[in-house]
C-alpha cells in the first residue's frame, strides 16, 4: 500500500473485510473533500465475497479486480473506473455504475435488480494482465459481459454497450432507450417487456431470444424477433417427420425449425428425434416424455421448459440455456449404433437421469 498525493493506491493485494471498511470510509472522506480524505485506487486486488453494502466509492478506481460473489447491494460506483474486474456471481442490486468506466467487465451469473447503468460504458477493452505480481505480461482482449445474469428492472439508459454479450440473460422490464447495442449479444436471453426506444441494434444476434411486451422497433438488426410457429402448422410438420422417421426416409419430410419460436407449446409424447432446434425460442414448451434422441439444441432457449422422462440420447445441448428447465428423469448417454451422446452445456447436469 502507497500513498500519493490524494491517492490511496494497493495493488496485487486480498482485502479482508476489516480493510475494506476502513479503505471505504478514506475514500468517503475523499468524495466529502475533506482534508484528510484519499482516493482508492486499487489493482489487481481480490475483494472476493465481501461486503459493500451501502459504501459510497464513487470516483473510485479498481483496475482488474475481483469482486466474485460480493455483496453490492445499494454500493454507489458512480463514475467510477472498474476496466477489467469481474463481478461474476455478485448481488449488485439497486448498486449505482452511473457514468463508470465498466470496459470489459465481466458480470455473468450475477443479480443486477433495480441496478443502474445509465450513461456507463460498457464495450470491449483490450490490457495487459499477470497472473501475479513475478509473472510474464500477456494481452488480452475481452468484451463486456452479463452471461445467464439476472437484470430485472435494470437501467441501461444510453449506455455504451456495443458488443457485450447477454447470452442468457434475464432483462425482464430493462431499460435500454437510447443504448448503443450494435453487435451486442442476446442469444436465449429474455427481452420480456424491454424498452428500447432510440436504441442502435445494428447487428444484433438476438437467436433463441423470447420477445413479449416488447416496446421499439428491430429496425437493422442482425435477425429480427422470429415470429411463432402456428401451432397447427407445427403438428402438421411433425407429421411429416414421424412419417420421415418410419420410412428411414423415403417419405415424409424431416422437420428444422432452427431460430424460429415454438415458445409454450405442448408437444409431449411425440417423436422428435433428429429435428433441429438450434437458436430456437422454446421457453415453457412441454417435451414431457417426448423422443428427442439425437435432436440439435444447441443455443436454444429452453427457459422453464419440460423435458421430464424425455429421450435425450445423442442429443446435443451444447450452449443451450437451460434456466428453470424441468429434466427429472430423463435417458441420456450414447445412441444406439451411432456413438453420438448426450451434449449439455459446460458445468451442466441433470439432477435425476436413466441409463
Amino acid at each position: 500500500m502507497s500513498t500519493g498525493g490524494n491517492n490511496l493506491i494497493i495493488t496485487w493485494r486480498a482485502i479482508d473485510q476489516e480493510a475494506l471498511v476502513k479503505l471505504a470510509e478514506a475514500h468517503r472522506r475523499f468524495v466529502l473533500r475533506r482534508r484528510d480524505g484519499r482516493r482508492l485506487i486499487m489493482q489487481n486486488c481480490v475483494l472476493s465475497g465481501l461486503d459493500f453494502r451501502g459504501l459510497v466509492l464513487s470516483q473510485a478506481h479498481f483496475l482488474a479486480c475481483h469482486f466474485t460473489g460480493a455483496n453490492l447491494t445499494d454500493a454507489d460506483f458512480n463514475r467510477a473506473r472498474l476496466f477489467g474486474s469481474s463481478f461474476e456471481g455478485a448481488d449488485l442490486t439497486r448498486a449505482n455504475f452511473e457514468r463508470a468506466d465498466l470496459r470489459a467487465v465481466v458480470f455473468d451469473r450475477a443479480t443486477l435488480d433495480q441496478t443502474c447503468f445509465d450513461e456507463a460504458d460498457l464495450r470491449r477493452g483490450a490490457f495487459v494482465s499477470r497472473d501475479g505480481p513475478q509473472d510474464g505480461e500477456s494481452f488480452k482482449e475481452i468484451r463486456s459481459s452479463f452471461r445467464n445474469a439476472n437484470l430485472k428492472r435494470t437501467n441501461l439508459r444510453r449506455a455504451m454497450l456495443k458488443d457485450v454479450d447477454f447470452t442468457g440473460a434475464n432483462l425482464d422490464e430493462t431499460m435500454l432507450e437510447g443504448a448503443d447495442l450494435r453487435g451486442s449479444r442476446f442469444v436465449g436471453a429474455d427481452l420480456t417487456s424491454v424498452s428500447l426506444s432510440n436504441a442502435r441494434l445494428e447487428e444484433a444476434d438476438l437467436r433463441g431470444a423470447s420477445f413479449e411486451n416488447m416496446a421499439g422497433a428491430f429496425s437493422g438488426v442482425m435477425i429480427s424477433p422470429p415470429k411463432s410457429v402456428d401451432a397447427i402448422q407445427v403438428r402438421h410438420q411433425l407429421k411429416l417427420h414421424e412419417k420421415w422417421v418410419e420410412s428411414g426416409g423415403k417419405e415424409g419430410q424431416r422437420a428444422d425449425f432452427t431460430g424460429q419460436s415454438l415458445a409454450g407449446l405442448d408437444l409431449s409424447g411425440r417423436c422428435l428425434d433428429t429435428i433441429c432446434f438450434a437458436h430456437a425460442n422454446l421457453k415453457g414448451i412441454v417435451l414431457r416424455g417426448a423422443v428427442l434422441a439425437a435432436c440439435d439444441f444447441s443455443e436454444a432457449n429452453l427457459r422453464q421448459a419440460d423435458l421430464s422422462r424425455c429421450d435425450l440420447r445423442g442429443a446435443n445441448l451444447k450452449g443451450a440455456i437451460l434456466d428453470d428447465a424441468r429434466l427429472d428423469e430423463v435417458r441420456t448417454g450414447t445412441l444406439p449404433e451411432t456413438g453420438i451422446r448426450t451434449v449439455f452445456p459446460d458445468g451442466f447436469a441433470p439432477r435425476h437421469e436413466l441409463a
